[in-house]
């Protein structure tokens, strides 16, 4: 048997932690040239993403059948569109014990197969449990209100194998409202590690609910509504998320957050405390800075790690940039012991803004180049078109000028 550490596994990114797990010895004597099936596997797993290929080496040789398939059968979507025509459903999925990633598609239909009609799911809810290694679930475009209570919804809750496996879990065009439906469906996945939410619409009426009775998966770590096209109200998942103490994420990336819900967001992250690792939110307006700021939201996230800010410097359409007090201010309330990575992404705008000052970026040069300030800090991704490296030893260096395009990578002696 070849170890991990002999084929030098122990650095490979996730996706790869499969590669000596598939149960091939029994394929030993006929695999080509003599190479074990550890080998094959890390050769024909470089092919993970053209099907084309995969399909002819399937073809080839026998004993690559299930490498190939653990790849070809990896993502598997059940659509209420694909799934539905007039001679009934189509044919199922040929090998679900492949499948590790299942997309739930609703189409938000109104005609033949409504939004009301949930019998497009129920055929999966049948046979969830024949998809033993799914572990990233996606749910697009489902009305909660219509799929909860119905048939199919019960017989999905009740696959408690399926859900026990979900480990990431993606809602997308899913509507924020009733937000007791959110929380029904993120507290039924007890080994929930990571959600990333895009809603359907931002919308958001305040419902009376007993937090209580939603307790989210203890290794619930990451949370994202990053790739939100629209600011996203999130107030109600910072009031249930403080409500119940709830303190096991570590990851928390956002994008625009309304003005209206940075205090409940401030209170959350102050009550998360040192559990918080990697934070990262989009500034609309300079207002929204210093209500940050002066929220002292990140007072006590003394673990944190990395922090990514949008639009504290921002870009004038004449290649001028500006940098505010408040962008200043929040910057030197940054807890400093532990921050080893910043990100800094310069948002563009043709609008003037007050007081902008552009030389205030060589202020930004001295603070983040003190060692004393952020002793652990190792470098600053100051990104526009590119990404860009600088080092906190480096006091010769003008942000001004990295900005403007000139590359420029050292490395702490």
């Amino acid at each position: 048997m070849i170890t991990p550490g002999i084929l030098g596994l122990n650095t490979l990114d996730a996706r790869h932690q499969h590669l000596l797990t598939l149960d091939s010895h029994k394929n030993y004597y006929s695999l080509p040239c003599g190479l074990p099936a550890e080998l094959w596997n890390i050769i024909l797993d470089h092919l993970y993403d053209d099907r084309d290929t995969l399909l002819s080496c399937l073809l080839t040789c026998r004993a690559w059948g299930d490498f190939c398939r653990y790849h070809i059968y990896e993502i598997f979507t059940w659509s209420a569109i694909d799934k539905f025509d007039e001679n009934g459903r189509s044919e199922f999925h040929p090998f679900p014990h492949h499948v590790r990633h299942l997309a739930i598609s609703g189409g938000f239909l109104d005609d033949d197969v409504g939004s009301s009609d949930t019998e497009w799911l129920l055929p999966l809810a049948r046979r969830l449990d024949q998809f033993v290694s799914v572990v990233h679930l996606e749910v697009d475009s489902i009305d909660w209100d219509e799929v909860f209570g119905s048939p199919a919804w019960d017989t999905f809750i009740s696959a408690t194998a399926f859900l026990s496996n979900i480990k990431s879990l993606d809602f997308s065009n899913i509507p924020l409202q009733p937000f007791q439906h959110i929380l029904d469906s993120i507290c039924l996945f007890p080994s929930l590690e990571k959600l990333d939410y895009l809603p359907s619409h931002v919308d958001f009426d305040e419902e009376i609910l007993d937090f209580q009775c939603y307790i989210p998966s203890s290794s619930w770590h990451a949370f994202s509504t990053e790739h939100s096209p629209l600011q996203l109200p999130t107030i109600g998942f910072w009031t249930w998320l403080s409500a119940i103490a709830f303190t096991s994420l570590q990851t928390i990336r956002l994008d625009s957050v309304p003005t209206s819900d940075l205090l409940s967001l401030s209170h959350y992250l102050r009550l998360l405390g040192a559990s918080l690792k990697d934070f990262r939110i989009r500034f609309i307006t300079p207002h929204d800075i210093y209500e940050f700021a002066q929220s002292n939201a990140l007072t006590n996230s003394h673990g944190l790690k990395r922090l990514e800010l949008v639009g504290i410097i921002r870009q004038y359409s004449d290649d001028r940039y500006w940098a505010g007090e408040e962008s200043l201010n929040l910057l030197n309330l940054l807890p400093s012991t532990s921050l080893s990575g910043l990100d800094l992404v310069l948002d563009g705008t043709s609008r003037r803004i007050a007081d902008s000052v552009p030389s205030r970026l060589s202020v930004f040069d001295k603070l983040l180049a003190t060692s004393e300030r952020f002793p652990t800090l190792k470098e600053v991704h100051l990104r526009r078109k590119g990404l860009v490296t600088v080092s906190t030893s480096m006091f010769d260096v003008s942000l001004l000028a990295i900005v403007k395009d000139v590359v420029v990578d050292q490395t702490n002696q």
